[in-house]
């Protein structure tokens, strides 16, 4: 999915906008997000709750058979240290999902790929990190326009970026009707070679549902005319790998839901965000951004 757009703001206005999209709940779209600290502390994650589904469907979770992406060693601590029949099983539950997820992530900071998941939920295994790298093998024009970013996504963390910085976060956001937990790494760069334009991407390493790996890109060009007020033009990339496109029964209306997702979700992402930085004197309300996307 590709899309663009010219906003009323500075380049550095609208960069800034990703970053307070991380501290923003709408309560519809957006329903907890949180950054982690380097390395993760629990308080990170203090304030995730699964969803109600995924905490029943989790109760009947077997390797291969489980309506919530996990791994193989997640499954087996979750049946070896929840009792279901105890009355605060949900709570438990719960307790062990957030330290999972801070362990996952300290892992991820100090390994980087070698660290993702790999999805044991469906018949044939998923790897995050075959994934990711089938991701980046198919973006080219990420390869031919922002080598370093590629390779610094790739190698994170044994690699350096020369003008980025990144954080990583997490998130719980409806999708498709339903809530999906997802963990991001995110980097803003500003190459020095090219002080006119700052690229975020945003590279996902987990998801609860839906999606086997995520790449998203946004670059931001500074377009002002001379002597104009700031304007940029905001180039929208994303490509993703899903389970809603796997073949099987119902496969066509699952493609045609995941591209109208997909779509939807472009138009919705530049569409508040030139709405929001072109309120006079504000960045303007983040009103149903979805982050990962």
């Amino acid at each position: 999915m590709v899309g663009a757009v010219r906003i009323g703001a500075s380049p550095q206005r609208v960069a800034d906008y990703f970053h307070l999209l991380v501290t923003y709940v709408d309560g519809e779209v957006t329903l907890q997000i949180g950054e982690f600290h380097n390395p993760p502390r629990p308080e990170d994650v203090a304030s995730l709750t699964l969803p109600d589904d995924d905490v029943r469907n989790l109760r009947n979770c077997q390797p291969g058979d489980c309506d919530v992406k996990l791994g193989g060693a997640g499954l087996a601590e979750m049946q070896s240290a929840i009792d279901w029949n105890a009355p605060d099983a949900a709570g438990r539950l719960n307790a062990l999902a957030r330290r999972r997820l801070v362990d996952y992530v300290a892992a991820y900071m100090r390994q980087g790929n070698a660290a993702l998941i790999t999805y044991n939920d469906k018949s044939e295994p998923v790897s995050m990190r075959a994934e990711w790298q089938g991701l980046l093998r198919n973006s080219p024009n990420i390869m031919t326009y922002a080598p370093a970013l590629a390779q610094y996504l790739d190698r994170y963390p044994n690699a350096t970026l020369a003008g980025g910085s990144d954080f990583i976060y997490w998130a719980k956001e409806v999708y498709a009707g339903n809530p999906v937990v997802h963990a991001d790494h995110m980097v803003r760069w500003q190459d020095p070679q090219k002080p006119d334009r700052i690229t975020i991407a945003q590279k996902q390493i987990y998801a609860s549902h839906y999606y086997n790996g995520s790449l998203a890109i946004t670059t931001i060009l500074d377009s002002t005319p001379p002597g104009a007020a700031a304007r940029s033009t905001v180039i929208y990339f994303n490509r993703s790998r899903s389970d809603l496109l796997k073949g099987g029964f119902g496969s066509g209306v699952k493609r045609r839901v995941a591209e109208g997702q997909a779509k939807s979700a472009a138009e919705q992402t530049l569409g508040n965000m030139k709405t929001a930085l072109e309120k006079a004197g504000s960045y303007g309300v983040p009103v149903g951004f979805p982050l990962y996307r």
